[in-house]
């Protein structure tokens, strides 16, 4: 996943994988087939690993505000320049492969119902359209940050964007 996610799918050749992996050429093709396979599961780990972290994370806060919760998306990643594998994935192979986009957009559906979850509870008077729409923006607005954290663009105030559209 480490690789991938550091040099995408079409930068990573075989002797990458097999040195990351600890594996000869064989055994790679016996237990993979392929780089595509590996990649499908590289994506299934991130999915199991952060996504799965950051759906729970937004479910289970208990602070007041939605601002509150939701900085969580917006924090300072840890490694900026390998991005956010989701968009990597998005923008690199999504276009071109169905199962790479099948997996892509369903992580972001999962993040999407989860800040649609926060949005609901800590506004529980708004129409279930206007707090999807809300849901959506924020989403949006997540993705744009990750890209603009990996181009290495200047800092923006975050929390004010973000305070902007939430009701």
């Amino acid at each position: 996943m480490q690789i991938f996610w550091r040099q995408g799918f079409m930068a990573t050749n075989l002797p990458d994988l097999l040195r990351a992996m600890g594996l000869t050429r064989g055994s790679f093709y016996k237990a993979f087939h392929d780089k595509e396979r590996v990649y499908l599961l590289a994506l299934d780990r991130y999915d199991q690993k952060v996504v799965t972290t950051t759906v729970q994370a937004l479910q289970g806060c208990d602070q007041t505000l939605a601002l509150d919760c939701l900085m969580m998306l917006f924090s300072e990643p840890e490694n900026p320049q390998r991005g956010c594998f989701i968009c990597n994935a998005m923008v690199e192979l999504a276009p071109v492969n169905p199962e790479v986009a099948l997996r892509a957009n369903a992580m972001a559906a999962r993040i999407g119902a989860a800040i649609l979850s926060v949005v609901q509870r800590c506004y529980p008077a708004l129409p279930r359209g206007e707090a999807q729409q809300t849901a959506d923006v924020i989403l949006h607005l997540y993705f744009g940050y990750q890209a603009m954290v990996k181009s290495q663009s200047e800092h923006a105030n975050w929390r004010a964007r973000l305070a902007q559209v939430l009701p």
